[in-house]
């Protein structure tokens, strides 16, 4: 690669901050910050891509967008990522259980090391500034390495904590934390030393980043972030989230500011102050359920990666909003997203595609291979020989007798169709025969070039057989589902893949899931087991609706019933998911107590109600006044109604020819008491005995029940919600009691029993109406009639 050396820079300050570093590996994702040894040649900008299905390590130079180096590390189709520490790269092979120091100077490679003894798809690697850690997370071991050398420095360290994904990051002092998804133990590991704060946080699906150099821990069922002192591990601060217990969360600090980014499934970022405490600033990205990765954080940018559609969301911090929505890979797949020096590169590590995105939405693809040749470019100096492929248009080489078309169980078959042995060997290069073809007499057969990566193996691996385990057979729509893959033995795989069928995806080997509708779904997993192996299988599940159930509430009195749905007495039904509970509030009216319920709850505590079946629920209130006075109604026959009398002495209203109901000062004035008398069948007065005869109060009732139509019609409108009597003492009427609203007053008694009375009536409508109210005789009150609407 002699050609690429006008990419390679020195740096010119000595203890220039290096480059951030972040990695998924085995299922864990880690963090970490990196600064480049002095004297070391480094592209600034440039990030190490790994490609597991060649087994290479990819060197891509970000402000050329061209490929610096390609480097070959381990077989094609083994479990391959890398971790960047400055300029260096380490390449972690988790099926071979080995570690390997790629030089950003030379592109060298070190011989493989297996610093923890038969890891495998545990594997992880941290590289700090004067340590390495590789971590077994399915043993629960931790080994610290000379990150030159990669010689051990001492045994390895017992490390029992639960890790899952998310758990573990390294700060910029070469700190590594860890948290315990068992226990909630926060853990971290300095120079050889472990300190464990016990019950750190509640045990369960915690995450852990790094923002600023600290650590923060966000438990997603208690909706907190609690910030952490890196020098102390004691809590700094805790911040409320505001997360749906739903929500699938993947988050990350940003590197230079105390900021905490939150992505949720549901289609959010949430961005977090921690200096501040506070968690308000809420970016949108889709309305739609999405499988998005972490936020990458370059210049005033935010890079969040959507799986689903294989596009990045760029955000403005200084805003903040999304600005550009980039497509970068079509079709879709997970891919990896990470900064190095502010430029921002995406990879898909399953196949060649790879690139740079700018700070302002575009992009640029980048090859790190060539799909039909990967050994092309392959630098010669890396301690194992590429991978070769076939020449295009040349035959393939005799096979041996008795072998098929198909490669054995257990081979990967890269690109150009060469099949790979899975044992360890590497074919040989263009222009040599396989050792088992046939050859003129004589001929000297040249050794294959071994592999110092990957030890030799006698058979190949079992092809794992995916078992899918639901936790229900037949479940109901909305009803959460816990789905788990392991292989014909019970083990877990390291990733694993889901589509449920209803465009939802997620990853883990243990997830939950619901469906939003009622039909046969098709459950498919795909899955990467511990010594990379791949399999998939899927499974049909049939969602059924919800059966649904239906609550009545009757109320008695003046009062309210609320809740779930009911909002009685307006709205006294509702129709529920069976399994469903609501809970009922009783509310009194003024001048009203709750009395208690009945039918399906009881007493007058909270109701809930369990609508396992069709349920009526009863609520009662009852007066806290004293009781009213008796009714004093006169009857009358609608049908035997007249008007008589003169314009001098008035208009009798006259009942079956002889009896004066009502005396008017207009026949108009009659013609509308006639119309509203015809519409009941009684006509009422409250306090008629009592000493003050000018405080009488009429009300109509029987018949229609509904006042007849009136010409010019002179009503006052009231709230009848606030109605209510108010006792009065003054210097004019001496002891009385008034009937009110929240505006003004309406009647006037002489006693509380006549003015329970008229409240009752009064209540019943929601307008006082008078005929004749303008009339100016001498009397003028004997000439009007009150009637109620």
């Amino acid at each position: 690669m002699a050609g690429l050396g006008f990419l390679r820079r020195r740096w010119t300050r000595a203890g220039l901050l290096g480059l951030a570093a972040a990695v998924a590996v085995g299922g864990i994702a880690v963090a970490g910050a990196g600064y480049p040894e002095q004297d070391v040649r480094l592209l600034s900008g440039s990030a190490w891509l790994a490609s597991a299905n060649v087994g290479q390590l990819t060197l891509l130079d970000g402000s050329s967008a061209e490929v610096a180096a390609q480097v070959q590390i381990a077989t094609p189709g083994h479990a391959v990522d890398v971790v960047q520490q400055g300029s260096t790269a380490y390449a972690v092979d988790r099926t071979a259980g080995t570690l390997r120091r790629v030089d950003g100077a030379t592109y060298d490679a070190t011989p493989p090391v297996a610093p923890i003894d038969a890891a495998r798809g545990g594997l992880t690697a941290f590289a700090g500034r004067t340590t390495l850690y590789t971590l077994d997370s399915q043993r629960g071991l931790l080994a610290s390495s000379d990150p030159r050398t990669l010689l051990p420095r001492g045994e390895p360290l017992p490390l029992a904590a639960k890790l899952g994904a998310g758990t573990a990051a390294l700060d910029d002092a070469d700190r590594l934390w860890t948290l315990d998804d068992a226990t909630g133990d926060l853990t971290r590991i300095a120079d050889g030393q472990r300190v464990t704060h016990r019950q750190f946080t509640r045990p369960g699906h915690n995450l852990l980043t790094v923002a600023n150099g600290n650590p923060v821990v966000v438990n997603p069922a208690e909706r907190t972030a609690t910030t952490v002192d890196a020098l102390s591990g004691e809590t700094t601060g805790s911040i409320p989230l505001d997360l749906r217990p739903d929500d699938a969360l993947q988050i990350s600090g940003s590197p230079h500011g105390d900021r905490l980014y939150v992505v949720a499934s549901r289609g959010v970022l949430d961005i977090c102050d921690l200096g501040a405490a506070t968690c308000d600033t809420t970016v949108p990205l889709d309305a739609a359920t999405r499988r998005l990765g972490a936020a990458v954080e370059a210049g005033n940018r935010l890079f969040v990666p959507d799986y689903t559609t294989g596009q990045v969301y760029i955000v403005d911090l200084t805003r903040p909003a999304v600005i550009a929505k980039t497509q970068v890979l079509t079709p879709p797949t997970t891919f990896q997203l990470l900064t190095r020096d502010g430029i921002v590169f995406f990879n898909d590590p399953a196949t060649e595609r790879a690139g740079v995105i700018h700070l302002d939405g575009t992009m640029r693809d980048i090859a790190k291979y060539d799909p039909k040749n990967p050994a092309k470019g392959v630098h010669s100096d890396s301690g194992q020989a590429p991978a070769p492929q076939q020449p295009t248009g040349q035959q393939p080489p005799p096979t041996s007798p008795g072998s098929t078309d198909n490669p054995p169980s257990g081979t990967q078959v890269p690109p150009g169709g060469q099949v790979t042995p899975t044992d360890g060997r590497v074919p040989p290069p263009d222009g040599v025969p396989p050792t088992d073809s046939p050859l003129p007499s004589g001929t000297d057969v040249p050794p294959p070039p071994t592999d110092p990566g990957v030890p030799p193996s006698s058979t190949p691996p079992e092809p794992p057989v995916l078992q899918i385990t639901l936790s229900k057979s037949s479940p109901m729509v909305g009803e959460d589902v816990t789905a788990k893959v392991a292989d014909q033995h019970g083990t877990a795989p390291v990733t694993a893949h889901w589509d449920f069928g209803d465009s939802t995806q997620m990853d883990g080997a243990l997830v939950v899931h619901h469906w939003a509708t009622a039909r046969t779904f098709q459950v498919s997993v795909q899955a990467t087991m511990p010594d990379g192996q791949q399999a998939t299988t899927s499974v049909s599940l049939t969602v059924s609706e919800i059966p649904k159930t239906r609550l009545t509430v009757n109320v008695t009195g003046t009062g309210s019933v609320t809740g779930g749905g009911i909002s009685c007495p307006s709205t006294c039904t509702v129709t529920v998911d069976k399994g469903q509970s609501i809970t009922l509030v009783a509310q009194p009216g003024r001048d009203f107590a709750f009395s208690g319920w009945g039918g399906a709850c009881s007493g007058a505590g909270p109701c809930t109600v369990a609508m396992d079946a069709d349920k009526a629920v009863s609520a009662t209130f009852t007066s806290t006044l004293p009781p009213p006075s008796p009714e004093d109604c006169v009857s009358h026959d609608p049908n035997q109604l007249t008007i008589t009398g003169n314009d001098a002495d008035g208009y009798k209203l006259i009942d079956s020819g002889s009896h004066s109901m009502a005396i008017l000062s207009t026949r108009q004035d009659a013609q509308n008491a006639l119309s509203v008398a015809r519409g009941f069948t009684q006509r009422c007065f409250d306090s008629r005995s009592d000493s003050r005869s000018d405080w009488l109060m009429d009300y109509w009732k029987g018949g229609r029940g509904v006042a007849g139509p009136v010409s010019n019609e002179d009503c006052i409108s009231y709230d009848r919600a606030s109605l209510h009597i108010v006792e009065v003492n003054d210097a004019e009427n001496g002891h009385w009691w008034s009937l009110q609203d929240s505006r003004s007053r309406m009647e006037a008694f002489v006693s509380q029993n006549d003015a329970v009375r008229g409240l009752l009536v009064a209540r019943q409508y929601s307008r006082q109406c008078f005929i004749g109210r303008g009339n100016t005789r001498p009397d003028r009150k004997r000439f009007i009639l009150e009637y109620w609407r």
